[in-house]
């Protein structure tokens, strides 16, 4: 009976797991379409939110599909089966050589180039990222720009919003290929997108098939926010951060008869508590028609006139007067707001060195109560390690001090505010020329730990300058290394010469008998030994030597003793 159940439950479970797998089948087989004709379309469907309604949508064919026909209902791909339209393929050839292939169609009588085929290499198929962002990013402004001639949008669509649902949403049916999709709307600006109509081949129909294609807006909020300069976002306490905004200047509609058009345009930044705003002294306007650089030409000059600029809680706010503006840099369509702020003793314990930029615009402006801010946020992070110093059985030692440079030859020292518990953090110059709580050596705690806070990524030395009693002071600096090859706030491929990276020997939560110190993704941990002396050095003889010898000069007093008192003896009987 125990049997007959057993069976009639494997069974079940079985019919249950085929039922799950048919029901998926199925609802892959809802998701696409068979393709029966070469030239055979899918919808593209751009999402949006609430934000985005009213966005115009523009969509741009770059790259074609070779299908063809080999029977009434049989459609299959052909060799190359990915093409550059042709307008498309010669920028690509001429700014992104590796992403094409070009086979050229030559008239044998004249050797004259009759046609040419712009071939999508797999180079460009098995780039990053990163990469590609920065290359659709181009290919659009070389559209927009005029540099590709003859290139036009096979459809413009607005996002709108769905009766009776939160759904803001546009559509466009497509031949296959890819397309590049970019989205505009006055006060916003968006990442250029892709939507990509492709044969996928399925093996259970024995068919290919058609997915329709979806893209989600990605819009950039009408303002960038970098560190001007330099690429560096790892930083050291008392380090200055020069910030850029880099916004769109809002493009609002002529007044038209008895009409009132809201024209604000407000851009501002916030700090978090690790960083002290330089203030509205450091806070400088460019206008240009760059979307990410400006030159000293570029300064907007009579600022009074064109913008009024004030403090805010740890930061700025400056208002445009939109109409000057528009007049007094016309042909700019972008402002660029440069300012600086400097990382505190509170940047370690700020989990991210944040400060939120923004842009107000009115989103509607017919409507007075449309003002919105879109924010921006750019991280900058600074790093630290933790020391847990051990003898020869791994206990800690507390007490042993250690100073920190910079070079290799331990001349150029990096100070430190005590924080207490071994807890040191960077001191500003400010604090250095104040004396104010600067440690005069870094000084392991009772759990045989220090940590410092506040460095930048980099290599350090660490030499110790005081050994416990009755240990040996090591005669060479240890090496670190702090990286952030990102960089994104979390250390990786960190290391230690001279030190041990702990793994199943870890020390370094002892806990007792002093309070434990913090851990993170961007402190860096490593315990360093000391050693006691292995043995004494040897002297030459030993005790039996001495003794005899003290042996030997007393026999020898004795006797000089003894001839002497014969000698007077022998005189007193002559």
């Amino acid at each position: 009976m125990k049997t007959m159940k057993s069976t009639v439950a494997r069974l079940f479970a079985l019919c249950l797991t085929v039922a799950m797998v048919l029901s998926m089948a199925t609802m892959g087989a809802f998701a696409a379409t068979t393709i029966e004709k070469e030239d055979q379309t899918g919808n593209i469907t751009v999402i949006g939110s609430v934000d985005d309604n009213e966005a115009t949508v523009e969509l741009y064919k770059i790259i074609d599909v070779n299908m063809v026909q080999v029977e009434e209902t049989v459609v299959q791909p052909q060799n190359p089966m990915y093409t550059w339209v042709e307008a498309v393929g010669q920028w690509v050839e001429k700014n992104y050589a590796d992403y094409v292939k070009v086979i050229k169609e030559e008239n044998k009588e004249n050797d004259k180039v009759v046609s040419s085929t712009y071939v999508v290499t797999e180079k460009f198929a098995d780039e990053g990222a990163k990469e590609l962002g920065d290359f659709y990013e181009a290919l659009y402004n070389a559209i927009k720009g005029g540099t590709i001639v003859g290139l036009e949008a096979v459809d413009t669509v607005t996002i709108a919003k769905e009766i009776d649902a939160e759904r803001y949403f546009a559509t466009s049916t497509q031949p296959m290929g890819q397309y590049l999709v970019n989205a505009t709307k006055n006060g916003n600006t968006y990442n250029p997108a892709t939507a990509t109509l492709y044969p996928v081949w399925n093996d259970s129909s024995k068919s290919w098939e058609l997915n329709d294609a979806t893209v989600v807006l990605k819009s950039k909020g009408g303002i960038e926010k970098n560190v001007d300069g330099t690429g560096d976002l790892d930083y050291s306490i008392g380090d200055t951060v020069t910030y850029r905004l880099d916004v769109p200047i809002p493009v609002y509609p002529e007044a038209g008869p008895n009409e009132i058009i809201y024209t604000d345009f407000k851009v501002g930044d916030s700090m978090g508590k690790g960083l002290d705003f330089g203030g509205l002294k450091t806070v400088k306007v460019y206008a240009n028609t760059s979307p990410d650089s400006y030159v000293k030409d570029d300064l907007v000059g009579a600022a009074d006139l064109i913008y009024t600029i004030a403090a805010q809680t740890n930061g700025f706010e400056i208002d445009f007067n939109y109409d000057a503006v528009k007049t007094a840099v016309s042909a700019c369509t972008y402002v660029h707001v440069v300012y600086t702020a400097t990382l505190n003793e509170d940047a370690f314990t700020t989990d991210v060195l944040g400060n939120k930029a923004y842009v107000g615009v009115n989103t509607n402006p017919y409507d007075k109560g449309s003002y919105k801010k879109t924010e921006v946020e750019k991280k900058v992070y600074t790093y630290g390690f933790t020391v847990t110093k051990v003898g020869e059985n791994d206990e800690p030692l507390p007490g042993a001090e250690f100073k920190l440079y910079s070079d290799a030859a331990c001349t150029n020292e990096i100070k430190f505010v005590d924080k207490e518990n071994g807890v040191y953090t960077k001191a500003t110059e400010e604090q250095i020329k104040e004396g104010s709580g600067i440690a005069t050596a870094l000084v392991t705690n009772a759990n045989g730990q220090f940590q410092v806070q506040g460095l930048a990524c980099g290599t350090y030395y660490l030499k110790e300058t005081k050994a416990p009693d009755g240990y040996v002071l090591p005669a060479n600096p240890i090496k670190v290394e702090l990286v952030d090859s990102e960089p994104d706030g979390e250390l990786d491929g960190c290391s230690v010469e001279g030190g041990i990276v702990p793994n199943e020997m870890s020390p370094l939560a002892v806990g007792e008998p002093g309070e434990e110190i913090q851990t993170g993704d961007n402190i860096f941990e490593f315990v360093v030994k000391n050693e006691k002396p292995g043995f004494n050095l040897p002297t030459t003889g030993g005790m039996g030597t001495v003794l005899f010898t003290a042996g030997g000069l007393v026999i020898m007093a004795c006797g000089a003793a003894l001839v002497l008192v014969t000698l007077k003896k022998k005189k007193a009987e002559d």
